[in-house]
């Protein structure tokens, strides 16, 4: 049996000692902590039923607790609201309704009962936490995230505590805060995932690549499994154009057997920039294959690249006309025509592919204010 379990038992059967003189009918602490230690709960529900007086608390949230152990939560909640009734202020039958409540997906009544512990115990982290955790489960984040600044105040030692913190902080684009806690927190204890994997995200958003693949080196020692976050740390990689270390990212993720289309793409770029055309454009193909959003259009661009690379000139244009096809970009209309006018020196239908552009195209994109300007003047000769 776990060890929480059976300090809880021995807790509520301590506390039954203390009462049983008050009892009509005792109950065996010995024959109860057989059954219970042998998980034989049905058993033990039939032995205390008889046994527990409605008016004392400490048999019936034994009782409460046993029907808890069962998993019947419906028993378990109704002989806690009897606890309750007797005892408004008992925090036990508190903590048990409200996790129950999270268990059913039911925050509203959870967090009713946290807000009463925390009442009675306004500086206990943990139930701060759990109530900022109940407000986020309700959609009430702004008042969760008070909840949850209270519990880092009172622990900031907590590391889920600190990991949505940083999380949350970070999606209120407040990073360099966000940086702050996270780093803080690392210092005392450098091995928790889920603040590593938060501080991660915070360093790429402050574009310090460095911290995000040292950080992510030291995930990949830990053995952690984490495709979202090791998608950051080979764009870091990628940025930092350690093209083999990204590629070294994807590689520890498939041994591991924890493929992300994203990482796969950035090995594939990688290895066009190693100028390894055909083992990115077998990833690009997979990518292609796993793709069910718009990320199709960047992985066809990026076959065009690398059979441009190739000098397959055919194939690179296939692969543009597709992208188009699909998304209807305008600027794959310009990449084509360039190709025809670069590499195969065909003007005539260079022409055409860049009026194209010239028609669909956004002049007042400044990105593309040279691109119009330099085809216009083309197209003109």
């Amino acid at each position: 049996m776990h060890r929480t379990t059976q300090w809880f038992i021995s807790l509520f059967l301590l506390i039954n000692i203390t009462t049983a003189a008050q009892a009509q009918e005792s109950i065996d602490r010995t024959q109860l902590m057989e059954y219970l230690q042998n998980q034989q709960y049905d058993a033990a529900i039939s032995y205390l039923q008889p046994r527990v007086q409605e008016n004392n608390i400490a048999q019936l949230s034994l009782l409460a607790y046993t029907y808890y152990l069962s998993g019947k939560t419906k028993d378990a909640m109704t002989h806690y609201e009897k606890v309750l009734a007797l005892d408004s202020n008992n925090i036990p039958a508190h903590q048990y309704l409200a996790s129950i409540s999270m268990q059913l997906e039911s925050p509203l009544p959870a967090i009713f009962h946290y807000r009463q512990i925390v009442r009675l115990q306004p500086a206990n982290a943990t139930a701060y936490k759990q109530l900022s955790f109940a407000c986020f489960a309700a959609q009430q984040p702004d008042t969760a995230f008070i909840y949850l600044q209270k519990a880092y105040t009172l622990n900031p030692a907590d590391p889920k505590v600190t990991a949505r913190l940083g999380e949350e902080l970070i999606e209120k684009q407040q990073y360099p805060q966000a940086d702050s806690i996270l780093r803080t927190f690392l210092k005392t204890d450098s091995l928790q995932p889920t603040v590593i994997m938060t501080a991660i995200r915070s360093a790429w958003f402050l574009k310090n690549y460095t911290r995000c693949t040292d950080l992510g080196t030291q995930l990949m020692r830990m053995n952690i499994l984490s495709p979202n976050t090791f998608s950051i740390v080979a764009a870091a990689w990628y940025t930092l154009k350690q093209y083999q270390q990204c590629i070294g990212v994807y590689e520890y993720l498939l041994a591991n057997k924890g493929q992300s289309e994203s990482i796969m793409y950035y090995a594939a770029l990688a290895y066009t920039e190693l100028k390894n055309y055909t083992a990115s454009n077998e990833l690009l193909q997979t990518c292609i294959d796993m793709a069910t959003s718009k990320s199709l259009d960047s992985y066809y661009s990026g076959k065009s690249a690398n059979y441009e690379g190739l000098r397959q000139y055919k194939s690179a244009v296939a692969n543009l006309d597709t992208a188009y096809y699909l998304f209807h970009q305008p600027l794959r209309q310009y990449s084509i025509g360039r190709i025809y006018e670069v590499h195969l020196h065909n003007k005539p239908l260079a022409t055409r592919y860049y009026k194209r552009y010239l028609q669909l195209g956004n002049p007042t994109n400044p990105q593309e204010a040279d691109v119009y300007k330099y085809l216009r003047s083309y197209v003109e000769k």
